[in-house]
């Protein structure tokens, strides 16, 4: 929940005629948007809704649906013109200001059933307010109707709330086998996130030799703790710390990042290992972790 204090300024922000659209970029710069939008946002699969029917282009009006969305949820009954910039049919809101709050929102998908007409489904995260009088964070899902083109919009209607995509069941990673976190494995990846995520000792030690993997600049950390280690691939008792050139192996790694005030983020990494001289090196940082009944595809290097 959330003091209605911090609250009120951005309420009347966002509210004001004129100066909407820098109001909600205030709102979603502000620590408290970021923090609201990371939460709700987090587990939604979009797997519900309609798929476009074609690639997203210049003349599509994603972009003009988001800004609808915001201003149809923080439109007042003190102030509802700006709604005119995309329903001109003079329509007022009835809501008390600052009762509901948009902070983020992103496209689920675009359709075009005619030429010229298009149909938006928007997510929206915002703070709502209870009967208590704190804010609460909800996620909403909306159907926005417009026709035009690129050089202009107009919506057919108010926007239709639609149901959210739903949170799929939780998928099983394919690394069955645990490594030593001070063994030869884990000293290779620790080392690989202390030069990558902290910028603590030379990068190119820990990657193979042609690995296009940069460091992360400014570091967006100050120290890394590895938590947990595990590998794809099974390895008999000492045989990691003496692997034939060119093995290759993947694996799976969490760990903690502490950020310069303490505050820690756990990230995981899916990597790819290879062996040279006797020791293991980063060579990918796979674009998604192997699943379990998932046969794994050719996929692209990270960084290349």
């Amino acid at each position: 929940m959330i003091p209605d204090a911090q609250l009120e300024p951005v309420a009347r922000a966002v509210t004001r005629r004129f100066g909407r659209v820098l109001g909600w970029c205030v709102i979603i710069a502000s620590p408290l948007a970021v923090i609201v939008g990371l939460v709700v946002l987090r587990p939604d699969v979009p797997s519900g809704v309609p798929h476009a029917d074609a690639p997203l282009g210049a003349d599509q009006p994603q972009g003009w649906a988001e800004m609808y969305i915001r201003s149809w949820l923080s439109a007042s009954r003190d102030d509802s013109a700006g709604l005119e910039a995309f329903y001109p049919a003079g329509q007022k809101s009835t809501r008390e200001v600052g009762t509901q709050i948009p902070v983020d929102t992103s496209t689920l998908s675009v359709t075009s059933p005619r030429q010229g007409s298009w149909t938006v489904v928007v997510a929206a995260s915002m703070l709502v307010q209870q009967l208590d009088g704190k804010h609460h964070a909800r996620l909403t899902c909306a159907q926005v109707s417009l026709v035009g083109s690129g050089e202009g919009y107009v919506a057919v209607a108010l926007p239709t709330p639609v149901a959210c995509p739903h949170t799929l069941a939780a998928v099983e990673f394919d690394y069955p086998e645990t490594a030593e976190l001070n063994g030869p494995i884990g000293q290779s990846v620790h080392g690989f996130l202390l030069a990558y995520l902290v910028g603590r000792g030379e990068l190119d030690r820990y990657i193979a030799p042609g690995t296009r993997i940069g460091v992360i600049v400014p570091p967006p950390y100050a120290e890394v703790q590895l938590l947990e280690l595990r590998t794809h691939e099974p390895f008999e008792p000492g045989q990691a710390a003496r692997p034939l050139d060119g093995t290759e192996i993947h694996v799976t790694a969490r760990a903690w990042g502490y950020d310069a005030i303490g505050q820690v983020t756990t990230v995981d990494y899916a990597l790819t290992l290879t062996a040279r001289a006797g020791r293991w090196e980063v060579s990918r940082i796979d674009p998604a972790p192997l699943l379990a009944g998932i046969p794994a595809s050719p996929s692209t290097k990270a960084g290349e």
